[in-house]
């Protein structure tokens, strides 16, 4: 979401400003899925902003959930999923996150939310197993209604499938602090294609990583444990304040770059 509405262009040249090595491309991105959503246009956008490393990709999750009771809505749902992992494979891309969906309705979870979220892996199991991308599923923040909150559920949903990899969002655990973190770590060890990092402040999510002490903590427990993997900066520029310009927007994706490569190092 922090350059949501910027051009393709700008969003690739920002990475090779900010010293980034790579980006997590949201099909979702206003200019690119409002405009066709031609693949050949993105391809060559790629093309003309090479990076140093593989692209990752996230899976469209506004206005879907593959957990609806909504049988059109859970249709639709894992259709751009599927669709998501083909365009991966395409782009040549490492990861593909995609999220679990949530009980429709403002209670939590009951057995049948979780039969559907079930039902809904084993139906992309078959584009994941044929995919050379990692099929990665994220932790979700501790909601009335979310799934797949605790370390317990994203445990259970790995044993049960090989293929399937662990995308760690740390600032959806920033409420339950340092312990949950670390046992996230634990069960997913060896599983983790992905790290969401983001800072939190009270119920503000996905605050830049600078100087936050959320995003610093997860930052030094991500390098006790060892991870040495993909991490990508999942910042919502509206968590920041006053609008910012695209060239504010990019030196402060640099300054979290820096951080995190001097608490890695």
């Amino acid at each position: 979401m922090f350059f949501h509405d910027h051009p393709l262009d700008l969003i690739f040249d920002a990475v090779r400003i900010s010293g980034a090595d790579t980006l997590e491309f949201w099909p979702e991105t206003p200019d690119w899925w409002l405009s066709g959503r031609s693949e050949d246009h993105l391809a060559q956008v790629i093309r003309q902003h090479p990076l140093p490393a593989p692209l990752s990709v996230h899976a469209p999750v506004l206005d879907l959930n593959p957990c609806s009771i909504n049988p059109d809505v859970v249709r639709a749902s894992i259709s751009w999923i599927q669709f998501s992992i083909k365009l991966a494979e395409s782009l040549k891309a490492k990861v593909c996150t995609i999220h679990p969906g949530r009980r429709t309705s403002k209670r939590p979870p009951a057995d049948l939310d979780y039969w559907r979220l079930d039902q809904m892996l084993d139906e992309i199991a078959p584009y994941a197993e044929s995919s050379r991308v990692s099929v990665s599923i994220e932790n979700m923040e501790p909601q009335v209604n979310a799934l797949l909150t605790t370390p317990a559920e994203i445990s259970r949903v790995l044993n049960e499938r090989d293929w399937l990899s662990f995308t760690l969002d740390s600032c959806h655990v920033a409420s339950r602090g340092e312990e949950v973190l670390r046992e996230f770590l634990s069960v997913a060890e060896g599983r983790i294609a992905n790290v969401h990092l983001s800072g939190a402040s009270g119920s503000v999510m996905h605050r830049p990583v600078k100087g936050n002490p959320w995003a610093e903590k997860a930052l030094d427990i991500l390098g006790d444990g060892g991870y040495d993997g993909l991490i990508t900066l999942e910042i919502n520029d509206l968590s920041v304040g006053d609008p910012l310009t695209a060239e504010e927007k990019i030196r402060m994706i640099a300054d979290d770059v820096r951080v995190v490569r001097d608490h890695l190092s």
